[in-house]
């Protein structure tokens, strides 16, 4: 396989009617040379910021009153759950402590003597020895 640079290969896209479409473009968009515009613009903006009186401080919240009420509900239903939560808890440790918590767990062996347990042993002896 044999590389070859430089064969313009890749300027086959080129187009000379895009230089035209680009120059065309430019025009169009171009800043306007007039000083006329310049000073039209000019007197809009200053127009636009002294129409624009100061505002007080709290003149900003009334864009914000969904954002705020939602949040606060979520607040609040936070903290009534966890309130709900810690009462609940709270009981229960009053009961406990009220009725006396079982301090013994209990636990389910085979200490009674039965013939159950007998053949168990027997099975287990027989094992034991034939081994």
């Amino acid at each position: 396989m044999t590389i070859v640079r430089g064969d313009n290969r890749d300027m086959q896209d080129q187009d000379p009617r895009d230089d035209d479409v680009a120059h065309a473009l430019r025009a169009m968009y171009a800043a306007p040379t007039d000083d006329s515009y310049w000073n039209s613009l000019e007197r809009r903006i200053l127009q636009t910021v002294a129409a624009e009186r100061a505002r007080e401080w709290w003149s900003y919240f009334p864009g914000w009153v969904r954002i705020g009420v939602s949040a606060a509900a979520a607040a609040a239903l936070v903290a009534a759950l966890a309130s709900w939560h810690t009462t609940a808890t709270q009981e229960r440790m009053a009961f406990e402590e009220l009725m006396g918590a079982q301090n013994e767990i209990p636990l389910l062996t085979e200490f009674d003597r039965g013939e159950r347990n007998a053949e168990r042993e027997a099975t287990l002896r027989h094992l034991i020895r034939d081994d």
